[in-house]
């Protein structure tokens, strides 16, 4: 049996899970080298993501702790899979994935900061991008050491905010909340002039930030 079925098979082993559960110790419990990163990037590659669901069977779910392992390998060459499946019409559906992502994206760290500022650049749809702001924020927020870079990268698209559909500035905002902007003269600046979509917002964070930067005192 090639290497590939093997790891295949035992991530398969793994059963159903549920994003809400602690992620198994894949590197610990399946002897994981960086080596592996290749075939596990291949498994997400080759695989409909959209099917992992609680009705999926066992070996449907192999996917799910293949992304996660690739996280916890801080495998910076899977990023590229990783961003490709996201915008992939046969992962649709794949609403596990797009939960996970961010998570796998903080876990791989700082490095992956450069293809995400790319990816975000491109024509996507802004739902897909809320999921990669996400995990620019939560690498921010794991390592302090890119929080102005995250800041930056982020303002940016918020500079744009004319332009934007309001639910997408609003689902931003939510984000870059998480931050503690309150210096950011762009984030202020959309709030005074109320272009977000107030269903979308995150009210209890608004109020924080808008109390924090003092911006009406």
């Amino acid at each position: 049996m090639k290497k590939s079925d093997i790891l295949l098979n035992k991530l398969s082993e793994f059963g159903i899970t549920s994003f809400d559960k602690i992620w198994p110790d894949y590197i610990k419990e399946l002897d994981l080298k960086k080596t592996d990163a290749k075939t596990l990037i291949q498994i997400i590659a080759s695989s409909d993501l959209s099917v992992i669901t609680t009705g999926a069977s066992m070996e449907q779910f192999a996917p799910m702790h293949a992304w996660r392992a690739l996280g916890q390998l801080h495998s910076k060459e899977s990023i590229e899979t990783l961003l490709n499946s996201l915008i992939e019409k046969k992962n649709q559906e794949a609403f596990w994935y797009r939960i996970e992502l961010p998570n796998v994206i903080k876990q791989i760290g700082g490095e992956a900061i450069k293809q995400l500022e790319i990816f975000l650049k491109n024509e996507q749809t802004w739902e897909d991008k809320v999921i990669i702001i996400n995990g620019l924020v939560e690498i921010a927020l794991k390592d302090q050491e890119y929080k102005n870079q995250v800041e930056e990268i982020i303002s940016e698209i918020l500079k744009k905010y004319k332009k934007n559909d309001l639910a997408f500035n609003a689902s931003i905002l939510n984000a870059i909340f998480k931050l503690k902007p309150y210096n950011n003269k762009i984030v202020r600046e959309i709030i005074n002039k109320d272009k977000f979509d107030y269903s979308f917002i995150d009210r209890p964070e608004l109020d924080k930030f808008i109390k924090n930067s003092k911006m009406y005192e």
